[in-house]
């Protein structure tokens, strides 16, 4: 009998201590679910849709602006982001820019619409700046997603590389193009946050500026860099 008491104490003990344990563990992996939501939401994600108004960037085949496939990519990004709990800024959300009307040339326009969108990205330092481009080449056959990084932060070179990672997984399995530094990027080379430009494609070529145009590759695309995101703990 004293055996048996014994026996029924240390199973006892056994399953309390187990119990305990499930709940230690259980309230760890809430607390890092937690840490990671509040994280998430720490970061103000700042979409700059390229171009717009008087400047529509390049022009692709059958005369499709940049300025204007920037903006679809941008809008369904900001969409996603919105549903996954993040705080967005967008630097334009219509075929508009920002530069300063009252200056009296496009060349002064242009530069103080640049001027501009640097000072959203520089406005917080919570800031993660996305530059959403198209890209154009006179050889038709190019093709394929390229990003390139801000040199002045190395959480630049994190998002670039995951985003990159995420679209040749997901879409373009045969695009060999790596991320690259920025050399002479304006808007990259003076971010003091996390900055990156992601050229989606080639206006240039036919085929790719089909998918460019189609509002579903958009949504897939746009997943890639909500993806890219993600994993880059940002």
């Amino acid at each position: 009998m004293v055996r048996r008491k014994g026996y029924i104490f240390v199973l006892s003990t056994t399953l309390i201590l187990c119990f305990i344990v499930m709940i230690f563990t259980a309230v760890s992996q809430s607390s890092v679910m937690t840490n990671t939501t509040e994280s998430k939401k720490n970061s103000v994600i700042v979409i700059d849709c390229g171009h717009g108004g008087e400047d529509p960037g390049a022009v692709g085949v059958n005369n499709v602006y940049e300025s204007d496939v920037n903006l679809s990519f941008g809008l369904k990004f900001n969409d996603i982001l919105k549903l996954n709990g993040y705080d967005t800024v967008l630097t334009r959300n219509d075929k508009n820019d920002i530069a300063d009307k009252s200056l009296d040339t496009i060349a002064k326009r242009k530069k103080s619409d640049m001027y501009k969108r640097l000072d959203i990205y520089n406005s917080s330092l919570k800031n993660v700046a996305i530059s959403i481009h198209q890209n154009i080449f006179p050889a038709k056959s190019c093709s394929g997603t390229q990003v390139f990084y801000s040199k002045q932060n190395p959480l630049s070179k994190v998002l670039a590389d995951n985003i990159t990672t995420s679209v040749v997984s997901n879409l373009q399995n045969d695009n060999e193009r790596i991320s690259k530094e920025s050399n002479g990027i304006f808007l990259l080379d003076n971010a003091k946050v996390p900055a990156i430009i992601v050229e989606c494609g080639f206006l240039s070529n036919e085929n790719e500026t089909y998918l460019l145009c189609d509002k579903e590759y958009q949504k897939k695309f746009s997943y890639c860099l909500f993806q890219g995101l993600m994993n880059s703990n940002l």
